[in-house]
Protein backbone atom coordinates (compact mmCIF):
# COMPACT_ATOMS: atom_id res chain seq x y z
CA UNK A 1 0.00 0.00 0.00
CA UNK A 2 1.32 3.42 -0.95
CA UNK A 3 1.96 6.05 1.72
CA UNK A 4 -0.71 8.75 1.90
CA UNK A 5 0.41 12.37 1.89
CA UNK A 6 -2.01 15.12 2.87
CA UNK A 7 -1.29 18.70 1.89
CA UNK A 8 -3.23 21.47 3.63
CA UNK A 9 -3.29 24.48 1.33
CA UNK A 10 -3.47 24.20 -2.47
CA UNK A 11 -1.70 27.47 -3.19
CA UNK A 12 1.67 27.79 -4.85
CA UNK A 13 3.66 25.97 -2.15
CA UNK A 14 1.13 23.19 -1.59
CA UNK A 15 0.58 22.53 -5.29
CA UNK A 16 4.34 22.52 -5.89
CA UNK A 17 4.85 20.01 -3.07
CA UNK A 18 2.20 17.82 -4.70
CA UNK A 19 3.86 18.15 -8.11
CA UNK A 20 7.36 17.25 -6.93
CA UNK A 21 6.04 14.43 -4.70
CA UNK A 22 4.21 13.04 -7.72
CA UNK A 23 7.38 13.17 -9.81
CA UNK A 24 9.26 11.34 -7.03
CA UNK A 25 6.47 8.74 -6.71
CA UNK A 26 6.36 9.26 -2.94
CA UNK A 27 2.73 8.28 -2.39
CA UNK A 28 -0.92 9.04 -3.03
CA UNK A 29 -1.79 12.66 -2.34
CA UNK A 30 -4.82 14.48 -0.96
CA UNK A 31 -4.70 18.22 -1.67
CA UNK A 32 -7.00 20.19 0.65
CA UNK A 33 -7.99 23.82 0.46
CA UNK A 34 -10.62 26.12 1.93
CA UNK A 35 -11.55 26.68 -1.71
CA UNK A 36 -12.31 23.05 -2.49
CA UNK A 37 -12.74 23.55 -6.23
CA UNK A 38 -9.25 25.05 -6.44
CA UNK A 39 -7.82 21.89 -4.88
CA UNK A 40 -9.99 19.68 -7.11
CA UNK A 41 -8.92 21.50 -10.26
CA UNK A 42 -5.21 21.29 -9.44
CA UNK A 43 -5.58 17.61 -8.50
CA UNK A 44 -7.19 16.82 -11.87
CA UNK A 45 -4.39 18.65 -13.68
CA UNK A 46 -1.73 16.78 -11.68
CA UNK A 47 -3.42 13.43 -12.29
CA UNK A 48 -3.44 14.06 -16.02
CA UNK A 49 0.30 14.65 -15.92
CA UNK A 50 1.33 11.64 -13.84
CA UNK A 51 1.99 9.17 -16.65
CA UNK A 52 4.13 11.80 -18.38
CA UNK A 53 6.08 12.02 -15.13
CA UNK A 54 6.45 8.24 -14.77
CA UNK A 55 4.31 8.13 -11.66
CA UNK A 56 1.56 5.71 -10.68
CA UNK A 57 0.44 7.68 -7.61
CA UNK A 58 -3.02 9.23 -7.40
CA UNK A 59 -3.91 12.82 -6.53
CA UNK A 60 -7.27 13.88 -5.12
CA UNK A 61 -8.37 17.37 -4.18
CA UNK A 62 -11.13 18.86 -2.08
CA UNK A 63 -11.99 20.36 1.28
CA UNK A 64 -12.59 17.25 3.41
CA UNK A 65 -10.44 17.09 6.55
CA UNK A 66 -11.64 13.52 7.14
CA UNK A 67 -9.49 12.47 4.18
CA UNK A 68 -6.51 14.29 5.66
CA UNK A 69 -7.20 12.20 8.76
CA UNK A 70 -6.39 9.07 6.73
CA UNK A 71 -2.95 10.37 5.76
CA UNK A 72 0.36 9.11 7.11
CA UNK A 73 2.11 12.43 6.43
CA UNK A 74 0.64 15.92 6.44
CA UNK A 75 2.27 19.03 5.00
CA UNK A 76 0.74 22.28 6.27
CA UNK A 77 1.18 25.22 3.92
CA UNK A 78 -1.96 27.11 4.96
CA UNK A 79 -1.59 30.73 5.94
CA UNK A 80 -1.00 34.18 4.58
CA UNK A 81 2.07 34.77 2.44
CA UNK A 82 4.40 37.69 2.99
CA UNK A 83 3.96 40.89 1.00
CA UNK A 84 6.66 43.47 0.24
CA UNK A 85 7.94 45.13 3.39
CA UNK A 86 6.55 42.42 5.68
CA UNK A 87 8.77 40.31 7.89
CA UNK A 88 7.85 36.76 8.81
CA UNK A 89 7.02 38.08 12.28
CA UNK A 90 4.37 40.43 10.86
CA UNK A 91 2.37 37.31 10.06
CA UNK A 92 2.42 36.10 13.66
CA UNK A 93 -1.13 36.66 14.87
CA UNK A 94 -2.95 36.10 11.59
CA UNK A 95 -1.23 32.81 10.87
CA UNK A 96 -1.42 31.69 14.49
CA UNK A 97 -5.21 31.67 14.23
CA UNK A 98 -5.07 29.80 10.92
CA UNK A 99 -2.63 27.16 12.15
CA UNK A 100 -4.54 26.71 15.41
CA UNK A 101 -7.65 25.97 13.36
CA UNK A 102 -5.80 23.50 11.14
CA UNK A 103 -4.27 21.81 14.20
CA UNK A 104 -7.69 21.38 15.79
CA UNK A 105 -8.77 19.52 12.66
CA UNK A 106 -5.61 17.40 12.47
CA UNK A 107 -5.87 16.20 16.04
CA UNK A 108 -9.03 14.31 14.98
CA UNK A 109 -6.83 12.17 12.73
CA UNK A 110 -7.37 8.41 12.73
CA UNK A 111 -3.61 7.97 12.47
CA UNK A 112 -0.54 9.33 14.19
CA UNK A 113 0.74 11.39 11.26
CA UNK A 114 4.09 13.06 10.84
CA UNK A 115 3.38 16.74 10.24
CA UNK A 116 5.65 19.15 8.37
CA UNK A 117 4.78 22.81 8.92
CA UNK A 118 5.71 25.40 6.29
CA UNK A 119 3.68 28.43 7.43
CA UNK A 120 5.44 31.52 8.80
CA UNK A 121 6.70 32.58 11.23
CA UNK A 122 7.86 29.01 10.93
CA UNK A 123 9.30 28.12 14.33
CA UNK A 124 6.33 29.57 16.19
CA UNK A 125 3.84 27.86 13.88
CA UNK A 126 5.55 24.48 14.38
CA UNK A 127 5.38 25.05 18.14
CA UNK A 128 1.70 25.95 17.80
CA UNK A 129 0.93 22.86 15.74
CA UNK A 130 2.51 20.52 18.28
CA UNK A 131 0.94 22.20 21.29
CA UNK A 132 -2.59 22.21 19.86
CA UNK A 133 -2.53 18.70 18.37
CA UNK A 134 -0.67 17.10 21.26
CA UNK A 135 1.15 14.91 18.73
CA UNK A 136 4.56 13.55 19.82
CA UNK A 137 7.17 16.26 19.39
CA UNK A 138 9.30 14.12 17.13
CA UNK A 139 6.38 13.89 14.70
CA UNK A 140 5.84 17.64 14.25
CA UNK A 141 8.63 19.31 12.28
CA UNK A 142 9.09 22.70 10.68
CA UNK A 143 10.62 23.21 7.22
CA UNK A 144 13.24 25.90 7.70
CA UNK A 145 16.98 25.34 7.77
CA UNK A 146 17.02 23.07 4.73
CA UNK A 147 15.68 25.91 2.57
CA UNK A 148 18.00 28.49 4.14
CA UNK A 149 20.99 26.17 3.70
CA UNK A 150 20.37 25.53 0.02
CA UNK A 151 19.85 29.23 -0.60
CA UNK A 152 23.26 29.78 1.00
CA UNK A 153 24.82 27.10 -1.19
CA UNK A 154 23.30 28.76 -4.26
CA UNK A 155 25.05 32.02 -3.43
CA UNK A 156 28.30 30.20 -2.62
CA UNK A 157 28.21 28.52 -6.01
CA UNK A 158 27.67 31.87 -7.68
CA UNK A 159 30.77 33.23 -5.95
CA UNK A 160 33.04 30.18 -6.38
CA UNK A 161 31.76 28.24 -9.38
CA UNK A 162 31.97 25.01 -7.36
CA UNK A 163 29.89 22.00 -8.37
CA UNK A 164 26.85 21.31 -6.20
CA UNK A 165 28.27 17.98 -5.01
CA UNK A 166 31.42 19.72 -3.78
CA UNK A 167 29.74 22.12 -1.37
CA UNK A 168 28.24 21.63 2.05
CA UNK A 169 26.91 23.86 4.78
CA UNK A 170 24.21 24.14 7.41
CA UNK A 171 22.07 26.96 8.73
CA UNK A 172 20.52 26.65 12.18
CA UNK A 173 18.41 28.89 14.39
CA UNK A 174 15.23 30.69 13.45
CA UNK A 175 13.75 30.76 9.98
CA UNK A 176 14.06 34.52 10.04
CA UNK A 177 16.37 37.44 10.56
CA UNK A 178 18.39 35.70 13.30
CA UNK A 179 19.23 32.50 11.38
CA UNK A 180 22.74 31.20 12.06
CA UNK A 181 24.91 30.07 9.12
CA UNK A 182 27.56 27.66 10.41
CA UNK A 183 30.68 28.90 8.65
CA UNK A 184 32.61 26.35 10.72
CA UNK A 185 30.72 23.66 8.78
CA UNK A 186 30.77 25.32 5.35
CA UNK A 187 33.10 23.66 2.86
CA UNK A 188 33.84 24.16 -0.84
CA UNK A 189 35.89 21.48 -2.60
CA UNK A 190 36.93 20.18 0.82
CA UNK A 191 38.15 23.55 2.08
CA UNK A 192 36.49 25.82 4.62
CA UNK A 193 34.76 28.72 2.90
CA UNK A 194 36.59 31.22 5.09
CA UNK A 195 39.94 29.91 3.84
CA UNK A 196 39.16 30.54 0.17
CA UNK A 197 37.65 34.01 0.54
CA UNK A 198 37.83 36.86 3.07
CA UNK A 199 35.66 36.37 6.14
CA UNK A 200 33.71 39.51 5.25
CA UNK A 201 32.82 38.07 1.84
CA UNK A 202 31.68 34.79 3.42
CA UNK A 203 29.53 36.73 5.89
CA UNK A 204 28.04 38.74 3.02
CA UNK A 205 26.98 35.52 1.29
CA UNK A 206 25.35 34.38 4.53
CA UNK A 207 23.46 37.68 4.70
CA UNK A 208 22.24 37.16 1.13
CA UNK A 209 20.88 33.76 2.17
CA UNK A 210 19.09 35.31 5.15
CA UNK A 211 17.46 37.85 2.84
CA UNK A 212 16.85 35.44 -0.04
CA UNK A 213 13.15 35.09 0.67
CA UNK A 214 12.62 38.84 1.07
CA UNK A 215 14.21 39.47 -2.33
CA UNK A 216 11.71 37.12 -3.96
CA UNK A 217 8.78 38.72 -2.10
CA UNK A 218 9.83 42.17 -3.32
CA UNK A 219 9.96 40.97 -6.92
CA UNK A 220 6.75 38.92 -6.91
CA UNK A 221 4.85 41.65 -5.04
CA UNK A 222 1.78 39.50 -4.41
CA UNK A 223 3.31 36.38 -2.88
CA UNK A 224 6.44 34.64 -1.70
CA UNK A 225 8.79 31.85 -2.78
CA UNK A 226 7.34 28.44 -3.53
CA UNK A 227 9.55 26.29 -5.79
CA UNK A 228 12.50 26.11 -3.37
CA UNK A 229 10.30 25.76 -0.25
CA UNK A 230 8.40 22.92 -1.93
CA UNK A 231 11.61 21.16 -2.95
CA UNK A 232 12.81 21.51 0.65
CA UNK A 233 9.65 19.87 1.97
CA UNK A 234 10.04 16.98 -0.45
CA UNK A 235 13.65 16.45 0.66
CA UNK A 236 12.33 16.05 4.20
CA UNK A 237 9.48 13.78 3.08
CA UNK A 238 11.86 11.52 1.15
CA UNK A 239 14.12 11.06 4.16
CA UNK A 240 11.14 10.23 6.37
CA UNK A 241 9.14 8.02 4.01
CA UNK A 242 12.21 6.12 2.78
CA UNK A 243 13.78 6.04 6.26
CA UNK A 244 17.02 7.52 4.93
CA UNK A 245 17.97 9.05 8.28
CA UNK A 246 19.46 12.06 6.53
CA UNK A 247 20.77 14.90 8.70
CA UNK A 248 18.63 17.86 7.68
CA UNK A 249 18.44 21.24 9.43
CA UNK A 250 14.82 21.84 10.36
CA UNK A 251 12.74 23.32 13.15
CA UNK A 252 12.39 20.79 15.96
CA UNK A 253 11.48 20.77 19.62
CA UNK A 254 14.64 21.42 21.63
CA UNK A 255 15.09 19.52 24.88
CA UNK A 256 18.38 20.84 26.18
CA UNK A 257 20.05 20.52 22.77
CA UNK A 258 22.69 23.20 22.27
CA UNK A 259 21.57 24.67 25.60
CA UNK A 260 18.04 25.38 24.34
CA UNK A 261 14.80 24.19 25.95
CA UNK A 262 11.06 24.32 25.40
CA UNK A 263 10.81 25.87 21.93
CA UNK A 264 10.99 24.92 18.28
CA UNK A 265 14.22 26.06 16.63
CA UNK A 266 16.32 25.06 13.64
CA UNK A 267 18.72 22.25 14.59
CA UNK A 268 20.42 19.39 12.67
CA UNK A 269 17.84 16.60 12.81
CA UNK A 270 18.15 12.99 11.68
CA UNK A 271 14.90 12.36 9.79
CA UNK A 272 13.60 8.81 9.44
CA UNK A 273 10.44 6.73 9.61
CA UNK A 274 9.59 8.02 13.10
CA UNK A 275 10.10 11.66 12.21
CA UNK A 276 12.95 13.20 14.18
CA UNK A 277 15.02 10.15 15.08
CA UNK A 278 17.56 12.28 16.97
CA UNK A 279 19.20 15.68 16.97
CA UNK A 280 22.82 15.59 15.85
CA UNK A 281 25.30 17.29 18.16
CA UNK A 282 27.71 19.23 15.96
CA UNK A 283 30.86 20.85 17.24
CA UNK A 284 30.28 24.54 16.59
CA UNK A 285 32.25 27.63 17.53
CA UNK A 286 31.62 29.69 20.64
CA UNK A 287 30.44 32.58 18.46
CA UNK A 288 27.98 30.32 16.63
CA UNK A 289 26.71 28.93 19.93
CA UNK A 290 26.06 32.45 21.18
CA UNK A 291 24.27 33.41 17.97
CA UNK A 292 22.14 30.26 18.19
CA UNK A 293 21.07 31.12 21.73
CA UNK A 294 20.18 34.66 20.64
CA UNK A 295 18.15 33.23 17.79
CA UNK A 296 16.33 30.96 20.23
CA UNK A 297 15.61 33.95 22.46
CA UNK A 298 14.03 35.78 19.52
CA UNK A 299 11.76 32.78 18.88
CA UNK A 300 10.84 32.62 22.57
CA UNK A 301 9.81 36.28 22.48
CA UNK A 302 7.42 35.50 19.64
CA UNK A 303 6.02 32.44 21.43
CA UNK A 304 5.41 34.54 24.54
CA UNK A 305 3.22 36.87 22.47
CA UNK A 306 0.81 34.09 21.51
CA UNK A 307 0.79 31.91 24.64
CA UNK A 308 -2.38 33.58 25.98
CA UNK A 309 -4.21 32.81 22.72
CA UNK A 310 -4.11 29.01 23.01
Amino acid sequence: MKPKIGIVGAGNVGASVAHISLMRNLGDIYLLDLYADLAKGKAIDLNQSKFLLGSDCAVEGGGDYAKIGDCDYVVVTAGLARKPGMSRDDLLFANFDIIKGVANELKKSKKNPIVIVVSNPLDVMAYTMQKVTGFPKERVIGMAGVLDTYRFLHFIQGATGAAADNMQSMILGSHGDTMVPLLSHTFVNGEMLETIMPAADAAALADKAANGGAEIVALLKTGSAYYAPAASVVKMLESIIQDKKTVIPCSVSADGNYGINGIYVGLPAVLGKNGVEKIAQLKISAAETEKLKKSASAIKEQIDKIESRF
